[in-house]
């Protein structure tokens, strides 16, 4: 209890909510500034998303306006129309218009010239997608208890998807039902059991 009435003297580590936030750029040259007027962006912070460009866009940024982080000092420009980083005077390419993960055709970490090969869905793609529970007979870490422990979707792309029922109610994306068996059963102490 002592503690906590001496907790005001340390020094508590606090960020600030506009860095939370990725308000972490700060306009330190501004075209629009005339003299003694501080112009439209003087001194105001922006997010990465507020500077950055998608594919189909012109910039709106005055030419020659200069974004500083305000922790580790990189400086962005825009320079003929493009955004410029000043310390390694590299164009910062515009964002994709739309991520098509269709045409992706295998893992980044997959070495070249290896084929990618697929894990077989527990369920057939064409029926519908089912629900399901974890029902934990034996609990070895002591953490999730027994009984009903988390509730699931198996969809109908052979994806799953668990959602704990206890603390810290976390949720976790598995390619296949396998995965979530393989990682979850211990060795047949926990059942999977369909609700429908």
């Amino acid at each position: 209890m002592p503690g906590k009435d001496l907790d005001f003297f340390i020094a508590q580590d606090k960020k600030n909510p506009v860095e939370l936030r990725g308000y972490v750029w700060k306009v330190i040259v501004d075209p629009t500034r005339v003299d003694d007027d501080p112009g439209m962006f003087f001194g105001r912070l922006f997010r990465m998303i507020d500077i950055r460009l998608n594919r189909d866009e012109k910039s709106t940024w005055p030419e020659g306006i200069v974004f500083e982080h305000i922790t580790s000092g990189c400086r962005l420009s825009y320079i003929d129309g493009l955004l410029m980083d000043l310390t390694n005077s590299k164009v910062i390419q515009k964002k994709p218009r739309v991520r098509d993960r269709s045409r992706r055709t295998g893992c980044r970490n997959q070495a070249k010239g290896e084929s990618m090969a697929r894990k077989p869905n527990q369920i057939p793609s064409n029926s519908q997608m089912r629900r399901f529970m974890l029902i934990r007979v034996e609990d070895l870490t002591g953490v999730s208890g027994t009984g009903e422990v988390a509730e699931g979707t198996v969809f109908s792309s052979g994806l799953a998807v668990i959602h704990w029922l206890r603390e810290p109610y976390a949720m976790g994306v598995y390619q296949t039902l396998e995965d979530v068996i393989s990682v979850h059963g211990h060795e047949g102490r926990t059942q999977l059991q369909f609700i429908d």
